[in-house]
């Protein structure tokens, strides 16, 4: 039975009224169904604010996610190292333990040998060309000059042609590869060391497999890192002072996972924890190298009865202190020459500022009168 709304069904507001029998209102996507009573189906527009209105047609927004106490946090999976079987499981998983131990073979005698091989196959398909020329523009020089020709009179050169395209190919593409591969920059010491360590103390292959040993043939598949000495000499010391506290304070909750120091005879620092540690020691040095020389020379000009210090101790100690904050900067940081240069000419500039201003800063002595 289908029920129509007319102009005087509609009621002030918007409400509609529908004089309709109904037994029981069911409201099935949008349709009513008749009983023996009237009823009036009256439809409300709830007064919502701005934001009430943005997130009803965000129905996916959610402002704070809050978890159930149902649901199990599941812990974070991580491939230790005692737990592969020895051999290629277990080299795989201490290579994958840090980015700088992934150092392999680039095959540079092969890579030679292929491209000497393949070049010089070009160059027997190059000779075969040049007198197949030669031949054809003695007896025939128009089939040099048309290629439908050529090819409808025989079909030896186009498949000398397709011989060379096949093999310039692959030569083209193994030039690539080398060329790539070339671009590899090989590991710093350091990061050698480490993986040939392991392979002294944990022999994880046999003697023929054992590649770390190639050492001209190694190269590293992250980019070298430019450390300074003071690097290497902080994880040199961390590495001698091995203990509970160095490890907690060093170490992740997942690299102390990874590896275990007493049984494996490894152990994994966090690189930037590390660093935080080189730039603190670099900031002290820094700040004293500024601090000291203003000092000294602050002392030396205070300390002076009605004359100046010599002219040959202050040059002394700008020099020295010059010499010390280049050697500071060489030794602790990865600057280079340029910059070197250029700082330490202004940390001299510096100090050259301070002493031509120095006596205007001590305070002079009233002669009692």
């Amino acid at each position: 039975m289908a029920t129509t709304v007319s102009d005087d069904n509609i009621m002030e507001g918007g409400d509609v009224q529908l004089g309709i029998p109904i037994e029981k209102m069911d409201v099935e996507r949008g349709t009513l169904r008749s009983s023996n009573a009237t009823a009036v189906v009256t439809t409300i527009e709830p007064v919502q604010s701005y934001p009430t209105r943005i997130f009803r047609r965000c129905p996916n927004t959610k402002l704070f996610h809050r978890s159930s106490p149902s649901i199990k946090v599941r812990t974070t999976m991580i491939r230790s190292l005692k737990d592969c079987p020895e051999g290629y499981p277990r080299l795989a998983a201490f290579l994958d333990s840090n980015e700088n131990f992934m150092l392999y073979r680039r095959f540079g005698f092969l890579q030679s040998r292929l491209l000497l091989y393949k070049q010089d196959e070009l160059r027997e398909l190059e000779a075969r060309l040049d007198r197949m020329d030669l031949l054809d523009a003695k007896r025939d020089a128009s089939l040099l000059l048309s290629r439908a020709k050529d090819d409808a009179y025989g079909s030896r050169r186009k498949m000398l042609l397709q011989e060379i395209d096949a093999k310039f190919k692959d030569y083209a593409s193994l030039l690539v590869v080398a060329r790539d591969l070339a671009s590899f920059n090989r590991p710093p010491d350091r990061d050698f060391r480490s993986v040939k360590s392991y392979f002294d103390s944990q022999i994880p292959l046999c003697n023929t497999e054992s590649y770390i040993y190639r050492q001209e043939d190694i190269i590293a598949l992250k980019p070298g890192r430019e450390k300074a000495w003071l690097d290497t000499s902080v994880e040199k010391i961390l590495q001698k002072l091995n203990s509970r506290i160095i490890r907690y304070i060093f170490s992740t909750p997942d690299l102390r996972a990874k590896a275990d120091d007493q049984t494996q005879n490894l152990i994994l620092y966090e690189r930037t924890r590390i660093e935080l540690l080189v730039s603190a020691i670099n900031l002290g040095f820094i700040v004293a190298l500024l601090v000291l020389p203003v000092y000294i020379l602050w002392q030396l000009t205070a300390n002076a009865e009605q004359k100046s210090p010599p002219t040959s101790l202050i040059i002394g100690i700008l020099a020295i202190f010059t010499v010390a904050f280049s050697g500071a900067l060489s030794a602790f940081t990865r600057a280079k020459r340029h910059e070197i240069l250029a700082s330490s000419a202004a940390y001299c500039a510096v100090l050259v500022v301070f002493i031509g201003n120095v006596k205007q800063l001590v305070p002079q002595k009233v002669a009692p009168s």
